[in-house]
């Protein structure tokens, strides 16, 4: 027991001098907290960009909400990317705040089409032409 508090102690400490040494820089704190919240702001944006394609007659507030409160969610279980999770508690998330149940569910693949499939293709298509020069 003493060794998990010693551990845990060790640990606590460390990431307090992390969040201190990030801070301690104006530049690294500002993209830190300016980059998570842009992030969230573009997804919360795609997202209702998808619910107004499917025109579902919900605000952009409890779209933003719906989705905000899904991903805070999705912490609960962890999956690669917030893959499955975050889907269904998008879906379930956009139903509780009053989108028919097939909307949800079609704006959560419209959400994941829009932020992970598409932006895959281009992707792919660098990684051929680096392989191809062997770039890698």
């Amino acid at each position: 027991m003493v060794v998990t508090r010693t551990r845990l102690r060790r640990w606590l400490a460390d990431a307090v001098a992390d969040v201190r040494a990030v801070h301690e820089n104006p530049p690294r704190a500002a993209a830190l907290w300016g980059g998570s919240l842009i992030f969230a702001a573009l997804h919360t944006g795609v997202v209702i960009a998808v619910v107004r394609a499917l025109d579902v007659s919900l605000s952009a507030g409890a779209v933003a909400l719906a989705y905000l409160a899904a991903s805070s969610a999705t912490v609960l279980l962890p999956t690669p990317g917030g893959l499955g999770s975050l889907d269904a508690a998008l879906a379930w998330a956009l139903n509780a705040a009053g989108a028919p149940g097939s909307a949800g569910v079609s704006a959560a693949l419209g959400y994941r089409l829009l932020t992970v499939w598409i932006p895959l293709v281009p992707g792919l298509l660098v990684l051929a032409v680096m392989v191809r020069r062997k770039a890698l």
